[in-house]
């Protein structure tokens, strides 16, 4: 599947050219601890959610050719996080689909309160506790898997203008990819077209999910 889709990429696609750092892009942008906790408090839970998104929001590894997205709010940490990894199933010559969601509240709000209620915990201990929900589709079941790949494949990325400015609180789209050649690159830009294609796949795929099994946690 992911073969023939190759074909069809649009040639000026080049991932490798585009490379953003992106650890330091979010150390300057993203993990900003919340203003009411102490200092001790947020250089913890500053810490601790970067090893929690890391974890429980894989993006870098997965079998077969993949395409992964993850989405978090910078400064804030107020939206729910949640990722999108489309991949290769070998196994069956199609394609599925993982999708990730923090449950109840962020990822980082959940840490953050059970690191105030418990202070004395260590993180493995905390992390327990932490509410993330995965839902596996494949495309046989949800054609919208297969159709945002391909739709994915189609885009004219738009290289970055010196004058985009990042809201001050952005919500930040990291992508990884295998596809192609591979390679990384962080979104902030919400009216461009990787963002675009995050939250239209997300609402393709939550059409999926509701009508699916219990999702695992």
């Amino acid at each position: 599947m992911c073969d023939r889709l190759n074909a069809s990429r649009a040639p000026h696609r080049n991932f490798r050219a585009l490379k953003i750092i992106v650890a330091l892009f979010a150390l300057a942008l993203g993990y900003c601890p919340a203003r009411s906790q102490t200092s001790s408090q947020d250089e913890w839970v500053a810490k601790y959610f970067q090893i929690a998104f890391e974890e429980f929001f894989p993006i870098k590894k997965a079998e077969g050719e993949f395409l992964a997205v993850r989405v978090h709010r910078s400064g804030l940490n107020d939206l729910p996080e949640y990722s999108i990894v489309l991949a290769d199933a070998q196994d069956s010559h199609s394609v599925r689909a993982v999708v990730r969601e923090a449950q109840g509240t962020s990822l980082y709000q959940q840490l953050a309160a059970l690191h105030a209620a418990q202070p004395s915990a260590s993180y493995d201990e905390l992390k327990r506790e932490l509410k993330v929900s995965a839902w596996t589709l494949s495309s046989a079941d949800c054609p919208a898997v297969a159709a945002q790949l391909k739709a994915y494949q189609n885009i004219d990325f738009v290289r970055p203008r010196d004058e985009d400015e990042p809201d001050e609180n952005p919500i930040l789209y990291e992508f990884n990819e295998t596809l192609g050649g591979g390679g990384s690159v962080l979104e902030y830009m919400e009216n461009r077209a990787l963002p675009r294609w995050a939250r239209a796949t997300r609402q393709a795929l939550d059409a999926c999910i509701s009508s699916a099994t219990k999702p695992s946690q």
